[in-house]
């Protein structure tokens, strides 16, 4: 009888940054940071080790509603082995990525490939994770840029941060990217693992808890909601300012403020915009949570939780 372990197979942290797609036109953030938005079991936009291995279900990542770090809900992933028929134990990690996961336990090959489009220069990417591992387990958080460049991808950049110890308690996380080359990415990829896959032992049982990603600019954290093409916002970190981008067709009256997280209105600016960027400043408040608001008529309201790490 064959035992065939996820762990065993080639599937390492480079993984997360060696993309294989066609190029993007389209850039956006992390698409559904917070993990509020579910369907069939699965948080929209992420692919998950949910999944069924020679006629037999794993289910390794959950939406979690009990005690989330803010908001409804989070994802909670966790370690799983089953006993498959003539094959033998077979235990998956608990996967969360925006990319597509390719697994052939058969040959014991993984890859990831595929990712969100994007087109920003982040320094870090940021969150809340809980972690209760088995012994001597790690879960892996990571993050990569890629381009496509004349038929081969270049990594612009990459990261991933390994946690070992238990972590009752939601804390905050940070992973500086790491530049390869500056360029302009066309890609990103998040992997989240709930198990170090690289050790050649089986974790079963490893729990991770994840919540609230956003990416670091600066000073400034902005939580990764897709905006409308024509209207995006993000961050210059180092002056403290929030640049609003719009690309309207024609003029349009764009109401913008800025609240406490309790709705405390601290920041009110209106102005008729066509294709030229609006800087709110941002250095009158403390850090802390806030939450962006663009009101334009005829159009629904678009909201962006941001916040100030210093």
């Amino acid at each position: 009888m064959k035992k065939l372990s996820i762990s065993h197979v080639k599937f390492t942290i480079a993984t997360i940054t060696a993309l294989s797609i066609a190029p993007f036109t389209n850039a956006q953030d992390i698409p559904n940071a917070s993990f509020e938005n579910w369907t069939g079991g699965n948080p929209i936009s992420w692919n998950t080790t949910n999944m069924s291995v020679l006629f037999t279900q794993f289910t390794t990542v959950f939406q979690e509603t009990n005690n989330p770090q803010s908001g409804t809900s989070c994802a909670r992933l966790e370690t799983v082995t089953h006993n498959i028929f003539l094959v033998g134990p077979v235990t998956l990690p608990g996967v969360l990525t925006l990319g597509v996961l390719n697994i052939d336990p058969v040959g014991q090959t993984a890859s990831i490939s595929g990712g969100t489009p994007f087109t920003g220069l982040p320094q870090a990417l940021s969150g809340y994770f809980k972690y209760l591992p088995t012994a001597g387990d790690s879960c892996l958080l990571g993050f990569g840029l890629t381009k496509w460049n004349n038929g081969i991808r270049d990594t612009i950049g990459y990261s991933y941060l390994a946690v070992g110890t238990t972590t009752n308690s939601w804390t905050a996380f940070n992973v500086p990217l790491v530049y390869l080359i500056w360029e302009t990415p066309d890609t990103m990829n998040i992997g989240l693992l709930s198990s170090n896959i690289a050790d050649g032992l089986t974790h079963t049982g490893s729990k991770l808890w994840i919540d609230n990603l956003s990416l670091v600019y600066g000073n400034v954290s902005i939580e990764g909601i897709t905006f409308p093409k024509e209207l995006k916002i993000f961050a210059d970190g180092d002056k403290h300012l929030l640049i609003v981008s719009p690309n309207f067709d024609k003029q349009k009256n764009v109401d913008m403020t800025v609240y406490t997280i309790n709705g405390d209105l601290l920041i009110h600016q209106s102005a008729l915009m066509l294709q030229e960027q609006i800087s709110l400043n941002l250095n009158n408040l403390l850090p802390g949570t806030y939450i962006f608001r663009a009101d334009i008529p005829g159009q629904n309201s678009i909201s962006r939780k941001f916040s100030i790490l210093y």
